[in-house]
């Protein structure tokens, strides 16, 4: 009976120090100030959501007490009727518009500014930067979202998420080539494996888990495209803003169009593409390529707001390079993400863009600056 004892000795001892771990974890939860009770970590509990038309991305609503609000990136609350004598701006870009460092983003560091120097409480500047998203994905918000939120203003900055669909394979003109990858989709095979089903409510089991699958890397594939990025890609990128453009001013909203900032550092490039998992298929230039084509979109939006008469603002020529700035090729730092919201404070007061509470005033004005 000696190695029965043993066994159930092993068992019970195994399991005391499996429940101790399990125990000690929840107790660490609810010192962070999360639910004991809660199993943290746990993916299966996690919403997925598919969003028609933008296919992925944040619910751009909240509903409290029964009434509906807008549910910026970083879930601030604006109410969907704007307020009368409100000033609205809203932010739409990619994951340099959602950027959050320290608690911190620009369209909120913005607000705080403006209402500091224009002495007024009556000024929102909302978030709507999501990771990924497109110029595709921004036609779509404006028009069936940002458009009835009877913003004052919109400010658009984007470049290497639209650059980054020509190094694609098969290039098509609504980027389908680079947004049908499965990256960009709930990957439902790889959440509800058999192990995660049976343990999801240990938190052990995900603390282990975690720890298992941190973002591994991936080779990144480089050959020569030459200096000036594909006419068609280009070409393609150019209708987008000027639609955009078109359907604001189309329904009297002012659009400021901003350059988007690159450190060129091959290193900060390799480095922040390594963890991409498209790598497989995606293919990107050499590093002075890079640098070249993101410029040519850069001018491309210049191009765009001169021709449609929009507000510009150039950041890449005030924060381009500068490592303080960046954490990577194209995100910030909080040093970075404050000089930001300083430029386009620093822009709309200059221009004298938030003058009353009517649009108009606003396009007045803007017809009025040439710069």
């Amino acid at each position: 009976m000696t190695w029965k004892r043993h066994i159930i000795l092993i068992f019970s001892m195994t399991s005391l120090t499996l429940l101790t771990l399990e125990i000690g974890l929840r107790g660490y939860d609810a010192f962070q100030g999360r639910s004991f009770w809660k199993t943290y970590g746990n993916i299966l509990a996690e919403p997925i959501k598919l969003f028609p038309f933008r296919t992925f991305g944040f619910d751009l609503y909240k509903t409290v007490d029964g009434q509906t609000y807008i549910s910026s990136r970083h879930k601030e609350l604006y109410p969907v009727k704007k307020p009368s004598n409100t000033f609205r701006i809203v932010c739409i870009g990619g994951s340099t518009t959602e950027n959050l460092v320290e608690g911190v983003h620009y369209p909120k560091a913005l607000e705080s500014r403006l209402k500091e120097r224009l002495g007024r409480d009556n000024i929102e500047v909302i978030n709507l930067g999501n990771s990924a998203y497109a110029t595709p994905h921004f036609i779509i918000l404006l028009a069936l979202d940002v458009v009835s939120w009877n913003p004052d203003l919109v400010i658009l900055s984007e470049n290497v998420n639209d650059l980054a669909a020509t190094y694609f394979p098969n290039f098509t003109y609504d980027y389908s080539n680079k947004y049908s990858n499965p990256f960009f989709f709930p990957d439902y095979a790889s959440r509800f494996t058999i192990p995660n089903v049976l343990f999801q409510h240990s938190r052990l089991y995900w603390f282990i888990y975690h720890r298992l699958h941190k973002n591994p890397t991936y080779s990144v594939q480089r050959k020569s495209y030459g200096y000036v990025p594909s006419p068609v890609s280009s070409a393609v990128f150019k209708r987008n803003l000027q639609s955009f453009v078109t359907l604001a001013q189309g329904n009297g909203i002012p659009v400021l169009l901003a350059s988007q900032p690159l450190h060129p550092s091959e290193e900060y490039f390799v480095n922040h593409m390594a963890y991409k998992p498209y790598n497989d298929i995606a293919v990107y230039p050499l590093q002075g390529e890079f640098v070249s084509h993101h410029r040519y979109y850069n001018t491309i939006i210049e191009e765009v707001a001169a021709e449609t008469k929009s507000f510009y603002l150039d950041n890449d020529a005030i924060l381009r390079g500068e490592t303080d700035y960046f954490v990577d090729p194209v995100h910030y730092t909080r040093k970075g993400v404050e000089q930001l919201a300083e430029n386009y404070a620093n822009y709309i007061i200059k221009h004298n863009i938030i003058t009353s509470h009517q649009r108009q005033s606003v396009v007045s004005s803007l017809q009025n600056n040439t710069n």
